[in-house]
């Protein structure tokens, strides 16, 4: 595959045989030969690379690319450069062991030439350094708000090897956002940004800020070993998982809710004109930074209203026949254990305004066999008991059929159904709540509650709870 490789070094003149009619201008070549390198700008800052002595011909050392040539020397007998500007071995490369190389190479764009100094570097492999893990990401983790200082569990020592009996510079060269990392000597247990270690220890990773997870949650570091030239250098790369710690808590998007239901000519965005028992009025919202699931409360109790805990819903419970006005409040709390509460609850203002055109008792006026019927049109009022909870464990629900509580009567002559269909349980008419199908924690929804509403009916009243 080589012999078809076409270098483009660049000859010197002295080494040529001249052409027989330059042979009597001898002097005047050379003097121009001379004149056209001494007029070259001087070779722009050096390129290094580093190479094994075992490197097998056609190891690819560097990629300029076509418009740069390569000049002959005392080297070239090891290295060409390719047309596509490659630069590549054609030999073994182990005699060059610790001997300076300096490879000079010109570009040239057209209008301009300029040299370039490549410095290459023949290791031998055996004293070159490595990290043990360096083909896959290591993965370590700190859980937030640790103290500085704080090392990072999961990684073991992190030593270069290479049969060296140097000393090694160890460093953060990438991924350090904000400098949260620092290496620690596994000798002097002392923290810096750059540890400098003989082949006996290593370093560790340790905190050098106390970290956030809603900042970054994750950091990739580059961690480099050089010896103190900074030619024989290696490098691997280090994920850092920053572990959540519950220290948020939710937060009301409003300090204040208004709810209006009823009246049409009031405006804004939770006006309700049409309603119904259990309809949705509004919601409130609280949101944690955590990106916990929240959940909600009333702390003043009504009758009027419930909360959905889950949605954070307000459901009109009662259907109110006249003007109401109530000042509520609303606690959010997350579902973490343990748990964090809002540091402030949100108030919740609602109001019922009836509209103007309906009144309160609808009379109907009938007329029949000559007399004047008076029918009287009442709303049936519908109270709402507190709302329970209870809560049990998964062995509570194994047994299908079990009674796992009984509903309260307030009197013999109130009996009690379901208002929806549940997977889960179901409510006999004299109170008791039973197992419908076992219980399995996995299969409960993300807040792992069982929710559901009873109608309670009094014969002795004629009328209903819920």
């Amino acid at each position: 595959m080589y012999s078809q490789a076409t270098p483009t070094n660049v000859p010197i003149f002295n080494d040529m045989k001249q052409p027989s009619f330059l042979r009597g201008d001898m002097k005047l070549i050379q003097a121009m030969a001379v004149l056209a390198i001494a007029i070259l700008p001087p070779a722009k800052s050096d390129i290094v690379s580093v190479i094994p002595h075992d490197a097998h011909p056609g190891y690819s050392v560097k990629k300029f690319n076509e418009h740069y040539t390569l000049v002959n020397s005392s080297f070239s007998e090891f290295f060409t450069m390719l047309q596509d500007g490659s630069i590549m071995t054609v030999s073994d490369v182990s005699p060059l062991v610790d001997r300076p190389v300096d490879l000079l190479v010109l570009e040239n764009d057209g209008n301009t030439t300029k040299q370039h100094l490549l410095q290459l570097f023949v290791l031998d492999r055996r004293n070159m350094l490595q990290f043990k893990d360096d083909s896959d990401d290591i993965l370590g983790r700190v859980s937030e708000n640790e103290p500085i200082g704080t090392r990072v569990s999961g990684l073991s020592l992190i030593q270069a090897t290479g049969g060296h009996n140097f000393p090694v510079t160890y460093s953060i060269i990438a991924g350090n956002v904000e400098q949260a990392f620092e290496l620690r000597d596994s000798i002097t247990s002392e923290n810096s940004p750059n540890v400098t270690i003989d082949n006996s220890g290593g370093v560790y990773v340790v905190t050098a800020q106390v970290l956030d997870r809603e900042d970054v949650a994750r950091y990739i570091l580059t961690i480099q070993a050089s010896d103190l030239s900074g030619v024989n250098k290696a490098v691997t790369n280090i994920v850092v998982e920053v572990d959540d710690e519950n220290d948020n808590s939710p937060v009301f998007t409003q300090k204040v809710y208004r709810f209006v239901v009823g009246d049409d000519s009031a405006e804004g965005d939770n006006v309700t004109t049409n309603w119904k028992r259990f309809s949705s009025i509004g919601k409130v919202e609280a949101m944690d930074a955590d990106g916990d699931k929240v959940a909600y409360r009333l702390v003043t109790p009504t009758s009027f209203l419930v909360i959905v805990p889950q949605t954070g819903d307000l459901l009109l419970a009662l259907e109110p026949i006249e003007e109401v006005e109530l000042e509520l409040v609303v606690e959010a709390h997350d579902l973490r254990m343990p748990s964090r509460t809002s540091p402030r609850p949100a108030q919740v203002i609602f109001q019922f305004k009836p509209p103007e055109d309906t009144a309160v008792l609808d009379l109907q006026t009938l007329e029949e066999d000559g007399h004047i019927l008076h029918r009287e049109k009442r709303r049936v009022t519908r109270a709402v008991r507190p709302t329970k909870r209870i809560e049990f464990t998964e062995t509570d629900g194994e047994i299908e059929g079990r009674v796992v509580f009984q509903l309260e009567k307030e009197t013999e002559k109130e009996t009690f159904k379901i208002r929806d269909e549940n997977s889960w349980v179901i409510v006999e008419p004299n109170g008791s709540v039973k197992v419908r199908k076992k219980w399995d924690y996995e299969e409960l929804g993300p807040e792992k509650t069982i929710d559901f509403w009873v109608t309670i009916t009094n014969a002795e009243k004629g009328g209903e709870y819920s």
